[in-house]
């Protein structure tokens, strides 16, 4: 059978799980508009190119639709060149919101179409983080809308619907959830596991042999993934504990939210605002997955901080790493870790909270050990790609072979 993966961005949510059915005899072909990106071995890769922005000046409210219906185009004319070079899906699995893959009917009619859906826009928003601007509240509402104006049209073409989270499910009205099949993307819990003798990164050497290690690792530094919140915990911490050292992963940028006022960003805005010993904190920037692995095996704490929002692939792969965790106590947090069992989850906002449940796993590494082999086996009895991606293999299989 074939099938092709759309999203805007590779491997995102699909690549492992593509290159798993490529080996399982799957014709697998990706679409993306990701650069300098190549396929796994046995997958072929077609790139679509949006041959512009939004127009200036349209209506506030139809920015996302247009840029969604741009992409679309994009997408559509990748889709027939590869339909010219033989390529023909069985069923094609793209992306909700983006526009890649909403046209995949109009270029394969007998496609099976497989929407994967990751946030619904409600209001009042349940991951707001800063006052939105000056808005009337009929102009908010309006505005949640019609930004999900390119989900909906995915959802009306959708013949099988994925959600990773019930808490993501949730935000869907009801009647949009009611035949969404719910369930994470899977982590590779064989290789993100505990190593009897962890090693930092090289790049870290310089650390001592007795310092105390908090990590934190975030795809961008901002408020949505609680990184103030952490700087400012972490400045608390260094006063209390001369050896903690903190390690902290990912890149100075906001994926999520809106950006700072200023101009600044938040890890220059929080060094500006806190008295920090900075020879004591050690910034990776995107660190390669072994080396990110290292560290998660190396710390005696690890931290995922987060407002209710997507639940980040990271919490997981410490989890099943056998970290022990400090997490925020939220609804997609409580999904995946329970407190006192494999985690401590807390009102992340409290600094003092926040501070003494890392100083309690630092002061007591058993029971953070302990915490460690809990998270563990639930993440392989819950997230495992070792039986998640049979499980799916199974079920676009038996979308095709219904007809």
């Amino acid at each position: 059978m074939q099938i092709l993966f759309a999203h805007q961005n590779y491997p995102a949510q699909f690549g492992d799980f593509g290159a798993y059915l490529a080996r399982n005899g799957w014709d697998v072909t990706f679409v993306t508009s990701a650069a300098g990106t190549k396929p796994p071995p046995g997958c072929r890769m077609v790139k679509m190119t949006p041959h512009r922005e939004p127009t200036k000046g349209v209506h506030r409210f139809a920015v996302s639709l247009e840029k969604a219906m741009i992409n679309g185009q994009a997408f559509a004319n990748a889709a027939i060149r590869a339909r010219a070079e033989g390529v023909n899906p069985d069923v094609v699995v793209a992306h909700a919101g983006w526009g890649s893959g909403t046209f995949a009917k109009a270029v394969w009619p007998a496609c099976k179409f497989v929407s994967y859906v990751e946030w619904y826009y409600r209001h009042p928003p349940v991951d707001a983080v800063l006052a939105a601007k000056r808005q009337t509240e009929e102009d908010a509402r309006a505005r949640a809308l019609a930004r999900n104006a390119p989900t909906l049209l995915d959802l009306a073409e959708a013949d099988l619907v994925f959600c990773p989270s019930r808490f993501q499910a949730r935000q869907f009205p009801e009647r949009l959830r009611r035949d969404m099949v719910i369930m994470h993307d899977g982590i590779d819990t064989d290789y993100h596991a505990p190593a009897a003798s962890p090693a930092l990164p090289k790049a870290l050497a310089g650390i001592p042999a007795d310092a105390e290690i908090v990590s934190y690792a975030t795809r961008g530094m901002e408020p949505h993934r609680g990184f103030p919140e952490f700087m400012r915990t972490l400045a608390r911490l260094q006063v209390r504990r001369p050896n903690l050292h903190a390690i902290i992963g990912g890149q100075d940028r906001v994926a999520y939210g809106p950006a700072r006022a200023d101009g600044r960003g938040w890890k220059q805005a929080m060094l500006d605002e806190l008295d920090l010993d900075e020879t004591r904190i050690h910034w990776t920037g995107l660190l390669p997955r072994k080396e990110y692995l290292g560290l998660l095996q190396a710390t005696h704490v690890h931290v995922y901080l987060s407002v209710p929002f997507v639940l980040s692939w990271s919490m997981i792969e410490a989890m099943s790493t056998g970290c022990p965790l400090v997490a925020s106590d939220i609804e997609p947090v409580r999904e995946a870790a329970t407190h006192g069992d494999t985690a401590l989850l807390v009102d992340h906002t409290d600094i003092d909270v926040l501070a003494d449940a890392i100083e309690s796993l630092l002061d007591d590494r058993a029971r953070g050990q302990a915490l460690g082999r809990a998270a563990r086996a639930a993440a392989i009895r819950h997230y495992a790609a070792s039986w998640i991606w049979p499980w799916r293999d199974q079920v676009l299989s038996d979308l095709v072979r219904a007809g």
